[in-house]
Protein backbone atom coordinates (compact mmCIF):
# COMPACT_ATOMS: atom_id res chain seq x y z
CA UNK A 1 0.00 0.00 0.00
CA UNK A 2 2.82 2.40 0.85
CA UNK A 3 4.43 1.79 -2.53
CA UNK A 4 1.17 2.73 -4.27
CA UNK A 5 0.96 5.95 -2.26
CA UNK A 6 4.55 6.81 -3.11
CA UNK A 7 3.92 6.08 -6.78
CA UNK A 8 0.93 8.44 -6.79
CA UNK A 9 2.97 11.18 -5.14
CA UNK A 10 6.07 10.87 -7.30
CA UNK A 11 4.67 9.94 -10.72
CA UNK A 12 4.15 13.61 -11.71
CA UNK A 13 7.89 14.16 -11.25
CA UNK A 14 8.73 11.34 -13.63
CA UNK A 15 6.21 12.51 -16.22
CA UNK A 16 7.34 16.14 -16.11
CA UNK A 17 10.96 15.13 -16.45
CA UNK A 18 10.18 12.77 -19.31
CA UNK A 19 8.41 15.59 -21.15
CA UNK A 20 11.69 17.46 -21.40
CA UNK A 21 12.97 14.85 -23.83
CA UNK A 22 9.68 13.90 -25.44
CA UNK A 23 8.90 14.33 -29.11
CA UNK A 24 6.76 17.44 -28.85
CA UNK A 25 6.12 20.28 -26.45
CA UNK A 26 3.83 22.43 -28.48
CA UNK A 27 6.39 24.65 -30.22
CA UNK A 28 7.49 24.60 -33.84
CA UNK A 29 10.80 23.51 -35.33
CA UNK A 30 13.60 25.81 -36.52
CA UNK A 31 17.29 26.37 -37.24
CA UNK A 32 20.30 24.13 -36.39
CA UNK A 33 18.98 20.64 -36.86
CA UNK A 34 15.50 19.47 -36.07
CA UNK A 35 13.76 20.91 -33.06
CA UNK A 36 16.36 23.44 -31.84
CA UNK A 37 13.61 26.01 -31.34
CA UNK A 38 11.60 23.38 -29.48
CA UNK A 39 14.56 22.36 -27.30
CA UNK A 40 15.43 25.94 -26.39
CA UNK A 41 11.79 26.83 -25.69
CA UNK A 42 11.35 23.78 -23.45
CA UNK A 43 14.61 24.50 -21.64
CA UNK A 44 13.53 28.10 -21.10
CA UNK A 45 10.18 27.01 -19.66
CA UNK A 46 11.82 24.35 -17.49
CA UNK A 47 14.48 26.79 -16.31
CA UNK A 48 11.87 29.34 -15.28
CA UNK A 49 9.84 26.68 -13.48
CA UNK A 50 12.97 25.44 -11.68
CA UNK A 51 13.80 28.97 -10.55
CA UNK A 52 10.29 29.40 -9.18
CA UNK A 53 10.19 26.14 -7.21
CA UNK A 54 13.79 26.56 -6.06
CA UNK A 55 12.91 29.96 -4.63
CA UNK A 56 10.34 28.20 -2.42
CA UNK A 57 13.15 26.37 -0.63
CA UNK A 58 14.18 29.32 1.52
CA UNK A 59 10.83 29.30 3.27
CA UNK A 60 9.83 25.67 2.87
CA UNK A 61 12.93 23.47 3.15
CA UNK A 62 14.18 22.09 6.43
CA UNK A 63 17.64 21.01 5.35
CA UNK A 64 20.37 23.61 4.88
CA UNK A 65 21.77 21.33 2.14
CA UNK A 66 18.48 21.56 0.23
CA UNK A 67 18.31 25.33 0.71
CA UNK A 68 21.87 25.78 -0.55
CA UNK A 69 21.26 23.48 -3.53
CA UNK A 70 18.06 25.36 -4.40
CA UNK A 71 19.92 28.68 -4.31
CA UNK A 72 22.52 27.20 -6.67
CA UNK A 73 19.78 26.04 -9.05
CA UNK A 74 17.99 29.38 -8.93
CA UNK A 75 21.07 31.53 -9.58
CA UNK A 76 22.57 29.05 -12.03
CA UNK A 77 19.37 28.82 -14.03
CA UNK A 78 19.13 32.61 -14.25
CA UNK A 79 22.64 32.69 -15.75
CA UNK A 80 21.90 29.70 -17.97
CA UNK A 81 18.67 31.25 -19.22
CA UNK A 82 20.51 34.42 -20.23
CA UNK A 83 22.97 32.29 -22.26
CA UNK A 84 20.05 30.37 -23.78
CA UNK A 85 18.39 33.62 -24.89
CA UNK A 86 21.68 34.84 -26.41
CA UNK A 87 22.12 31.59 -28.37
CA UNK A 88 18.53 31.84 -29.59
CA UNK A 89 19.06 35.43 -30.69
CA UNK A 90 22.29 34.56 -32.53
CA UNK A 91 20.54 31.63 -34.25
CA UNK A 92 17.55 33.80 -35.21
CA UNK A 93 15.26 31.73 -33.01
CA UNK A 94 12.35 33.18 -31.14
CA UNK A 95 11.81 31.49 -27.78
CA UNK A 96 8.15 30.62 -27.80
CA UNK A 97 5.93 29.94 -24.84
CA UNK A 98 4.65 26.41 -24.62
CA UNK A 99 1.47 26.18 -26.65
CA UNK A 100 -1.50 25.26 -24.46
CA UNK A 101 -3.47 24.46 -27.63
CA UNK A 102 -1.34 21.39 -28.30
CA UNK A 103 -1.63 18.25 -26.21
CA UNK A 104 2.08 18.16 -25.40
CA UNK A 105 2.27 21.87 -24.57
CA UNK A 106 -0.81 21.75 -22.37
CA UNK A 107 0.46 18.62 -20.64
CA UNK A 108 3.82 20.16 -19.77
CA UNK A 109 2.26 23.46 -18.67
CA UNK A 110 -0.24 21.63 -16.46
CA UNK A 111 2.42 19.42 -14.92
CA UNK A 112 4.83 22.27 -14.20
CA UNK A 113 1.99 24.17 -12.53
CA UNK A 114 0.89 21.12 -10.55
CA UNK A 115 4.42 20.50 -9.33
CA UNK A 116 4.71 24.12 -8.20
CA UNK A 117 1.40 23.86 -6.34
CA UNK A 118 2.37 20.57 -4.75
CA UNK A 119 5.77 21.84 -3.63
CA UNK A 120 4.15 25.05 -2.43
CA UNK A 121 1.93 23.00 -0.15
CA UNK A 122 4.83 21.22 1.56
CA UNK A 123 7.13 22.31 4.36
CA UNK A 124 10.16 20.88 6.12
CA UNK A 125 11.23 17.31 5.54
CA UNK A 126 8.36 16.61 3.13
CA UNK A 127 9.43 19.56 0.96
CA UNK A 128 13.07 18.43 1.06
CA UNK A 129 12.27 14.94 -0.15
CA UNK A 130 9.81 15.99 -2.84
CA UNK A 131 12.00 18.83 -4.15
CA UNK A 132 15.16 16.72 -4.31
CA UNK A 133 13.30 13.87 -6.03
CA UNK A 134 11.92 16.33 -8.58
CA UNK A 135 15.26 17.94 -9.37
CA UNK A 136 17.09 14.61 -9.54
CA UNK A 137 14.64 13.22 -12.08
CA UNK A 138 14.54 16.44 -14.07
CA UNK A 139 18.35 16.62 -14.26
CA UNK A 140 18.40 13.11 -15.74
CA UNK A 141 15.94 14.12 -18.46
CA UNK A 142 17.80 17.32 -19.24
CA UNK A 143 20.96 15.24 -19.69
CA UNK A 144 19.14 13.16 -22.30
CA UNK A 145 17.99 16.30 -24.09
CA UNK A 146 21.53 17.78 -23.98
CA UNK A 147 23.05 14.56 -25.34
CA UNK A 148 20.54 14.49 -28.20
CA UNK A 149 21.26 18.13 -29.08
CA UNK A 150 25.04 17.61 -28.87
CA UNK A 151 24.72 14.73 -31.32
CA UNK A 152 22.57 16.68 -33.80
CA UNK A 153 24.04 20.20 -33.53
CA UNK A 154 25.82 21.49 -36.60
CA UNK A 155 26.68 24.94 -35.30
CA UNK A 156 29.78 24.90 -33.06
CA UNK A 157 28.31 27.51 -30.70
CA UNK A 158 25.10 25.51 -30.27
CA UNK A 159 27.09 22.34 -29.69
CA UNK A 160 29.26 24.14 -27.10
CA UNK A 161 26.15 25.49 -25.36
CA UNK A 162 24.67 22.01 -24.97
CA UNK A 163 28.05 20.54 -24.00
CA UNK A 164 28.35 23.15 -21.24
CA UNK A 165 24.79 22.40 -20.19
CA UNK A 166 25.61 18.70 -19.98
CA UNK A 167 28.62 19.37 -17.74
CA UNK A 168 26.63 21.66 -15.44
CA UNK A 169 23.75 19.20 -15.19
CA UNK A 170 26.03 16.22 -14.57
CA UNK A 171 27.58 18.10 -11.65
CA UNK A 172 24.17 19.16 -10.34
CA UNK A 173 22.86 15.62 -10.65
CA UNK A 174 25.75 14.19 -8.64
CA UNK A 175 25.16 16.77 -5.92
CA UNK A 176 21.38 16.27 -6.00
CA UNK A 177 21.71 12.50 -5.66
CA UNK A 178 24.03 12.94 -2.69
CA UNK A 179 21.61 15.35 -1.00
CA UNK A 180 18.66 13.12 -1.83
CA UNK A 181 20.38 10.18 -0.12
CA UNK A 182 21.05 12.36 2.93
CA UNK A 183 17.53 13.75 3.27
CA UNK A 184 16.00 10.30 2.89
CA UNK A 185 18.54 8.52 5.03
CA UNK A 186 16.92 5.22 5.90
CA UNK A 187 13.38 6.66 5.71
CA UNK A 188 10.81 6.49 2.96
Amino acid sequence: MLCKKLAVVFMPFFFAAAALVGNSAGVSEAADGPNLERALSILHAASQAAINVSNLADKSAKSDLVKAYARTVSSGNAEFDAKLMLIAQKQGIKILPLDPQTEAGKSLIDRLQAEAVMLGSLKGDAFDKAYMTLVTNTQQSILQLANARIASATDPEVKAFFTDLKTIIENRLTTAQDILAKVYGDDI
